[in-house]
């Protein structure tokens, strides 16, 4: 490490600030598919990321060859770069040494075979919930170890070293010549967190529910957003509350700070310091200490999350969310640990509040959804319920409205919050929606 950053100092000179981003990555992924092995692959990913700071001007460029050549090669096109980029005055560098704070971290100390097999047993445990499992498609594992080391020169320095665990199923169900394939994920940054029996009884109940469908008709009609639909709802809207997002006025936020946006059951929250989340780091990616940010307080919009770029450029503070995809990409501004916070009903409770209620399971053409404008219109799938009996199941149905609306609309708020990775959400009632059959 010391090496390096000599080196680098060697060839950047006064006037120019620099910035050193070392990283290296190991990542394993076994995938099974009908208890066989489908893949198996592990890789290791190194390489520097470089940025040079001078007269509110930026430079990047990165290099996987950590060789004194290289590296040289990588400082100098870095500077050419940032002598040709036009003058910004949001960039700078944070210059303060973060508090470092041990990180979870755990290898999954396993011979290969026994880790296949690990993987294979989920398949198996999703047979044995439910004879209409007839299949899985793909069941998989990913672990990661990542190490960074980032180091400025105005006194930004520090390290960390840390696991990621992710795991995702895809189930088939078959009845009556009838046919359902449902979809769910888990993610956790040690393995013993991973929570597998949840994702496969949860992946079983959405594959099975759906099972013989029956036609419906369009109305408008109270919804129970079940939480892995609410979850990616959120998460497909997540960028409305960017400070990036307000910075290019591509947010429907905008000068909304202080108003209603939602039902007063609702409280929208990015916590990057929360014990054991996804994505929790005692500092972002420039170094910023990170928080717990109320960005929805029961109902009320109380602002946007900000990297140090949008801080400076929108004369705010920083709240931490700064992110780093790899050493090969700069900073941005990103979700930390997102979630609705969660209520004190249960999704029977919930099911029960109409006379007539649709229960989404599923939503398909997230990648569709309208950030800028709130607008969204999704297949969707799931349950219609009879004062609290499940009457059939729906599939192929369009939902559509606008998420500031929905969010106006919803009446209750399930109990029932989890983490798909770095997204929560509890499910919601909402009052009434469109569905067209």
């Amino acid at each position: 490490m010391e090496d390096i950053r000599s080196m680098v100092s060697k060839y950047v000179k006064p006037p120019f600030e620099y910035e050193i981003y070392l990283e290296t990555s190991k990542k394993e992924s076994i995938e099974v598919s009908d208890e066989k092995l489908e893949s198996l692959s592990k890789s290791t990913d190194a390489g520097l990321g470089i940025r040079v700071l001078w007269d509110n001007r930026i430079g990047f460029a990165y290099t996987t060859h950590l060789k004194e050549e290289a590296i040289r090669d990588c400082v100098e096109k870095a500077m050419e770069i940032c002598q040709l980029t036009p003058q910004d005055d949001g960039f700078s560098f944070y210059c303060q040494k973060p508090r470092e704070e041990p990180l979870p971290y755990e290898l999954l100390d396993l011979p290969i075979q026994d880790k296949i097999d690990l993987v294979v047993s989920l398949e198996k445990k999703a047979k044995l919930l439910d004879s209409r499992i007839k299949g899985v498609r793909k069941v998989g594992i990913k672990e990661k170890e990542v190490e960074v080391y980032c180091y400025n020169s105005c006194g930004l320095e520090y390290h960390y070293k840390t696991t990621f665990y992710t795991s995702s199923i895809s189930a088939l169900a078959e009845d009556k010549g009838d046919a359902s394939i449902s979809y769910d994920f888990r993610g956790a940054r040690r393995f013993k967190d991973l929570d597998l029996d949840g994702m496969v009884q949860e992946v079983v109940f959405k594959a099975v529910s759906l099972l013989n469908p029956k036609p419906y008709e369009t109305k408008v009609m109270p919804v129970v957003l079940f939480r892995s639909a609410s979850a990616m709802l959120l998460e497909a809207f997540s960028s409305m509350f960017s400070g990036e997002s307000l910075l290019k006025n591509k947010t429907l936020l905008k000068d909304r700070v202080g108003e209603k946006i939602s039902s007063e059951r609702l409280s929208i929250i990015d916590d990057g310091s929360m014990k054991d989340g996804f994505l929790s780091f005692p500092f972002d990616a420039e170094g910023i200490r990170t928080r717990r940010k109320v960005l929805v307080d029961r109902g009320i919009f109380k602002g946007f999350f900000h990297s140090l770029y949008t801080a400076n450029k929108l004369k705010t503070e920083p709240t931490g969310n700064s992110i780093r995809e790899s050493f090969k990409s700069l900073p941005s501004c990103g979700i930390t640990n997102f979630y609705i916070e969660s209520g004190d009903a249960d999704i029977d409770e919930l099911v029960s509040s109409f006379d007539e209620v649709f229960l989404i399971l599923d939503l398909m053409g997230l990648h569709t959804v309208d950030p800028v404008s709130g607008d969204f219109s999704l297949g969707a799938s799931g349950i219609i319920y009879k004062r609290g009996k499940k009457e059939k199941s729906v599939r192929g149905v369009t939902l559509s409205g606008n998420v500031l609306q929905l969010w106006e609309g919803v009446v209750g708020v399930g109990s029932d919050l989890i983490f798909y990775a770095n997204v929560g959400s509890p499910s919601l009632l909402i009052e009434k929606l469109t569905v067209s059959g």
